[in-house]
């Protein structure tokens, strides 16, 4: 079995967290699909089971301080799919406050991992001015819908994820992993906003959740798998 992670682990450990990885895929295509039994709690469940996976894997396997935070913000992600899941007047609120939380834990895991500003590559500026400018058209097409209370809460999200999007590209985590992972996350409370404030059809449900899945996916694996060390030598590179 191919070792992943640049410090060696007992077999075992290599063994659970990649089985964790998989369970979290088909989670996620479960719930995707809509294949589980009816009824809330089954659907609750498995929803849910996709990022929690992820995070028994990122339990399992950690090894430093990135990874703490990396667990902190799957777990903050988990709490807002279940409460997004639930019925009730405010559970959308609650589920927006859960993701609010998450996304603070990742700007400040790559603000804490950010590159010297000499090895920032124009790749990543032009695609951070591509991310601020779409984050300001959502936010006045937002604003132009009369969100009421929500205005705020929304606002503020929107600010935290765009912010989370930018640091992610300007962090020193691989950007084909952690970069388009930040970018699909952006994509799908994008599309999820334009469905409920906007009343535009970009795909249902369904785009709502690879997208988001996918996000979440190729954030923990990028951390995860990122060699801290200074050399290139012994663990996975992405860049």
């Amino acid at each position: 079995m191919a070792r992943i992670f640049h410090r060696r682990k007992q077999p075992i450990v290599e063994a659970i967290g990649q089985t964790m990885v998989f369970l979290s895929f088909v989670g996620a295509v479960l719930y995707g699909g809509g294949w589980y039994p009816d009824g809330l709690l089954w659907q609750v469940t498995a929803k849910a089971s996709a990022v929690s996976f992820l995070v028994l894997f990122v339990l399992v396997t950690s090894q430093t301080t990135n990874h703490l935070i990396l667990l902190l913000a799957l777990t903050a992600s988990v709490l807002g799919d279940v409460l997004l899941a639930l019925p009730g007047e405010n559970s959308f609120l609650r589920g927006l406050l859960a993701f609010f939380v998450a996304h603070i834990f990742y700007v400040g895991l790559f603000i804490k991992n950010r590159l010297e500003f000499e090895d920032v590559s124009s790749t990543r500026i032009q695609i951070s001015g591509l991310v601020i400018a779409a984050a300001g058209i959502g936010a006045f097409l937002l604003y132009q819908s009369n969100l009421d209370s929500m205005l705020i809460p929304v606002m503020a999200y929107t600010t935290v994820l765009t912010l989370m999007t930018v640091s992610a590209l300007f962090s020193r985590f691989p950007i084909k992993l952690v970069g388009t992972g930040a970018v699909l996350f952006l994509i799908s409370d994008s599309i999820l906003g334009a469905q409920t404030f906007l009343d535009v059809n970009l795909g249902g449900s369904i785009s709502v959740w690879v997208s988001y899945y996918l996000g979440q996916l190729f954030l923990a694996l990028g951390v995860m798998l990122y060699d801290e060390r200074p050399t290139h030598f012994g663990g996975y590179r992405f860049d």
